[in-house]
């Protein structure tokens, strides 16, 4: 009995639980929301066919469920037919949802439409149409918005419209709405067949007829037409007719149809006014400001609306928020046409999601590599401190191909990821407020492999190859054999191959490298063990030699094609070259216009010649930067740089340049053309004014600790023309001439400060010949390369004139080498530069006969600001340009030759904004007793002294090798920041002094803080 009772309880609860699922399927149908409809069938019907039914019906098979949908199309339904319900049912299967559509039909007899007779006409919606507007057809109607509805003249309506030479059927149905109803037609267009106007030639224009028109005018259409009524009609008029049309009037289409008509021809034209778009609005959108995202999108506004464009405009959004780690946004959109007008509003709806962070990083079967390795690999960090743990869907799938890759540097060949899995959490599953990304990456590692070695063939022309097997081997990475094997360095093998025969134009060179792998046992440590061995044989097919036919020049908007094209060192029918591709490329990123530069090859007419695409990316080339700072020797200050660096798209350069402040206050004026008369003859003109406040050690009472100062005021103008040749080389002259006087100097200022005030304006007249070297492969950032050059500056002597005389001698080397660069980080090379420098000061030309005509007694032939000094972030950093560890000579006096020598370790954090750059910095000043005559006899006693107590040295004692070198220099090493702010780089440096004593280098400082805006040497 209980058994009976417990089987009747089991089945009673069953029954219901059916039950409760069954009518849930048709009370709840708010849960199959945006499920696919795999099929629609109706019930009931008996007159009306159910193909008029589907047609009118927004819900379609195939499509997602839309109950807002459905509840249209029960009202279409129910106004199309003799229906007195419509209901609508749902059963779930395997692949979405089924709908079955349950009509109840009307017997009464009466239509639909004669139930409405009298209510008033809300609206009439026209659809189907394609060429035709609404306007067309309303306006034939006798049944008008906001009219009484007549059943009778509806009638009318249908035929007339079905006369119209374009519409092939129409359905109609109504919607009741309050006191009015709504009507519905939907028309078909008959297919449109262009007759050939040949067919008519010379036969007369009756009549023209015009369709389609929303915004534009009949009159305007026809003004631009040259067939007109009561003429003959012209086949070639009519197709010159359609472009006009289609230019002038941005036509979305049209089409002309010609028809026999009362012994002649009617025109029937059909235009097709494409949506304006009025404008692009954007909603919930918060990371972003509007301007910003419309200047990606495809879709402007003003412009005719295409759908295309609204595809990319998406996918641009999409990305963008994507880059910026927000993958799970979610964007949308919104077409919203005007009721009276031709246009469109666009409307993004964008959710951008919360803000995910990643919580956890697991990364397993990592055995013998370990996984914290793997994991600093990773851009995508865990959220901590230091990081803020976004996650970026691109990101993360770099650092998967960093992982991989890292594993093939150390020979594991084989390794994969396996699996890997991001999953959305709490990141508390108690309180459940906050999610967050838990990240799991399952590493196989498969075994290593060793180097077995290379074989090279190659098969040239005629028996003839363009290179030898050993050319080959002499350059390859990997070379070691037994060594482990490194995938990077093996694909470095395979470019150097085909850079080599790019270089002489085979850029067809097929080079198929064959791999055979090994096992065999070497004895490791003493002790026997398998390994297995990677050799590859290497076939070249050496092919044709490869020419250039035509170069294309694409993405430039504003830069013009010859300022691109100049800068390019192939020409078109030359034979291909991979050296001077690269160094064309490298040309025009140093314009400074471009984010991006790239260069791509397409086959050309023919299996020798391939056209060059040099594909470029604008950036805004004005600048504008205004700030202020404050540096260790030139005090506080406000600056302000105002630049177009492509005037109008041709090259050149204007700008205007301020800096003002207690010590320092200046304007430049200047302009800059790169190729002057379009050859390779830069040309650049400034004007300039400068007021220096100089400070240094009191001279006439040197135990005050007062510093002794004054003015110095500058006017001039320079004019610079550089010649580039040889790709790499400049040859130039510089022409300098600037008026200069001392104001104000402080009652312990140095005679002849004094004296120079007394003279009043002195002028100096310089012409500079210089001749440099440059290879580096960008002059704003290098990381490889060499400048090196010799600048001899003649001022005053007796050809120039001027209150100055002397040569000076600046020969500089700059040497630029980046061995490697950050893990797996290709665009963060680490750089070393290696510099040397000196400045040296000769006596003019003919000095003796200037002696006579402008003796040095009374007005000197070198300024005090002319004279070199040391110390500061300009020389040797961590060193005080007054520092009491230099000899006094150094700092009172200033000498006249200076030698500086150093290295410089650059570490990016940011590659074009943020570097951490280490330092060792030596430098020297030195005397010339040809010189000194010229001194006060203040200074003179000063370097007298010095001499004297070995701490300065004539600079042609070090010629004879009568210096100690090592213990004379100074020296200093530390840390920095470098931080590249467009037009304001800062420079924050901590250096140490050093000296070398007793065959040692000697620390004798702490951290010496210093900072400079600007990077006048280095």
């Amino acid at each position: 009995m209980k058994k009976i009772l417990l089987m009747t309880s089991f089945i009673s609860i069953a029954a219901l639980i059916i039950f409760m699922l069954v009518a849930g399927a048709f009370t709840q149908p708010s849960r199959y929301e945006g499920k696919t409809v795999t099929a629609v069938f109706f019930h009931g019907l008996n007159k009306t066919k159910e193909k008029d039914l589907v047609d009118i019906m927004l819900t379609k098979k195939g499509v997602p469920l839309s109950f807002k949908d459905i509840e249209n199309d029960r009202k279409y339904i129910t106004g199309f037919g003799r229906f007195r319900s419509v209901e609508v049912k749902y059963s779930e299967t395997k692949d979405g949802i089924q709908l079955n559509i349950h009509c109840v039909e009307d017997d009464s007899g009466k239509t639909v439409q004669e139930n409405y007779e009298g209510l008033k006409v809300k609206k009439i919606h026209v659809s189907g149409i394609n060429f035709l507007t609404p306007g067309d057809l309303t306006r034939i109607m006798s049944t008008k918005a906001g009219q009484p509805f007549k059943n009778t003249d509806f009638e009318k309506d249908k035929m007339e419209i079905l006369k119209i030479v374009k519409i092939d059927r129409l359905k109609t149905w109504f919607e009741k709405d309050k006191d009015g109803v709504i009507i519905y037609i939907s028309c078909r267009e008959k297919p449109f067949v262009f007759l050939n106007p040949e067919k008519y030639e010379g036969k007369i224009v009756k009549e023209r007829k015009l369709y389609g028109l929303i915004n534009l005018s009949q009159n305007d259409i026809y003004d631009q037409m040259r067939t007109t009524e009561g003429h003959p009609l012209r086949a070639v008029e009519i197709r010159d007719d359609i472009e006009n049309i289609f230019n002038e009037n941005k036509l979305y289409n049209i089409e002309i149809l010609i028809e026999e008509f009362k012994d002649g021809v009617r025109l029937l034209i059909f235009c097709k006014e494409g949506q304006r778009i009025e404008s692009v609005e954007f909603k919930g959108m918060e990371e972003f400001q509007s301007v910003d995202i419309s200047e990606l999108l495809a879709l402007k506004e003003g412009q005719i609306f295409r759908r295309d464009y609204l595809e990319k405009s998406l996918k641009s959004m999409k990305d963008k928020y994507n880059s910026e780690g927000m993958f799970n946004s979610i964007i949308s959109y919104n077409i919203i046409p005007n009721e009276d007008e031709n246009t469109i509003k666009v409307q993004f709806i964008v959710d951008e999601g919360e803000e995910i962070k990643v919580q956890k990083i697991s990364i397993m079967g990592a055995r013998n590599i370990d996984y914290r390795d793997l994991a600093e690999l990773m851009e995508t960090k865990e959220a901590s401190m230091f990081y803020d743990g976004a996650f970026k869907k691109d990101v993360y799938e770099q650092d998967k191909s960093k992982i991989i890759a890292y594993y093939k540097e150390r020979g594991y060949l084989d390794a994969q990821i396996v699996e890997d899995m991001f999953e959305y959490e709490w990141e508390n599953p108690v309180k459940q407020d906050k999610r967050a990304i838990f990240i799991i990456m399952k590493i196989s590692e498969g075994e290593k492999y060793y180097f077995d070695g290379y074989s090279i063939n190659i098969s040239g022309k005629d028996g003839k190859t363009v290179f030898t097997k050993e050319e080959f081997f002499r350059d390859f990475e990997l070379q070691e054999k037994g060594g482990v094997f490194n995938d990077l360095k093996f694909s470095q093998d395979k470019q150097t191959i085909g850079f080599k025969y790019a270089s002489k134009g085979y850029i067809f060179a097929k080079i198929i490298p064959k791999k055979t792998v090994t096992e065999r046992e070497v004895q490791v440590k003493g002790k026997m063990e398998k390994r297995k061995f990677v050799f590859h044989d290497i076939s070249i097919t050496e092919g044709e030699i490869a020419y250039i036919e035509r170069i294309l020049i694409k993405g430039n908007k504003k830069t013009k094609d010859k300022v691109i094209r100049r800068e390019i060192i192939i020409n078109e029918n030359e034979l291909f070259d991979a050296r001077k591709v690269q160094i064309s490329r490298q040309n025009i990123s140093n314009l400074g216009f471009f984010k991006q530069v790239n260069f791509d090859f397409k086959p050309g007419s023919t299996e020798s010649f391939v056209n060059m695409v040099v594909d470029v990316e604008e950036q805004p080339s004005g600048t504008i930067s205004l700030g202020g700072g404050y540096g260790t020797n030139s005090g506080f200050s406000i600056f302000a740089d105002l630049a177009e660096n492509n005037l109008y798209g041709n090259g050149q350069r204007v700008g205007i340049k301020f800096e003002y402040g207690p010590l320092r206050r200046s304007v430049t004026l200047s302009f800059y053309e790169k190729w002057l008369f379009d050859i390779p003859l830069g040309f650049e003109f400034s004007v300039y004014y400068r007021m220096y406040e100089n400070k240094n050690e009191p001279s006439v009472f040197p135990k005050n600790d007062a510093t002794a100062q004054y003015e110095t005021q500058i006017v001039g103008y320079t004019a610079d023309f550089g010649y580039r040749f040889w790709n790499y080389f400049t040859l130039g002259f510089a022409w300098d001439h600037q008026f200069k006087n001392y104001l104000n100097p402080s009652g312990n200022s140095a005679d002849e400060i004094f004296m120079a005030v007394s003279r009043g304006i002195q002028e100096k007249r310089t012409v500079s010949y210089y001749l440099s070297f440059n290879t580096r492969d960008n002059n704003f950032n290098p990381t490889s390369g060499v400048l090196c050059g010799l600048t001899v500056g003649l001022t005053g002597g007796t050809m120039l004139g001027g209150d100055d005389h002397y040569i000076r001698y600046t020969p500089k080397l700059n040497f630029y080498l980046s061995p490697f660069h950050l893990p797996f980080l290709k665009t963060h090379p680490v750089v070393f530069e290696f510099r040397a420098s000196g400045t040296f000061l000769g006596q003019p030309l003919n000095s003796r006969q200037l002696e006579k005509s402008k003796p040095f007694e009374k007005n000197p032939w070198i300024e005090a600001e002319d004279r070199m000094s040391m110390g500061g972030p300009e020389t040797i950093r961590g060193w005080d340009y007054t520092d009491n560890r230099l000899p006094e000579s150094w700092t009172s006096v200033k000498l006249f030759d200076r030698i500086l020598y150093g290295v410089e370790l650059r570490v990016p954090i940011h590659p074009q904004m943020l570097w951490l750059a280490l330092f060792f910095d030596a430098g020297s000043l030195w005397t010339d007793k040809k010189w000194e005559k010229q001194l006060t006899q203040d200074y003179r006693d000063i370097i007298d002294q010095d001499k004297t107590n070995k701490n300065v040295y004539d600079i042609r004692e070090a010629l004879n090798n009568k210096v100690d070198l090592m213990s004379y220099f100074r020296y200093s090493y530390g840390f920095g920041f470098r931080i590249q702010i467009p037009m304001m780089p800062l420079r924050f440096w901590f250096g140490r002094k050093m000296l070398y004593q007793e065959g040692t280098f000697k620390t004798i400082s702490d951290y010496n803080f210093q900072f400079s805006i600007g990077d006048m040497r280095w």
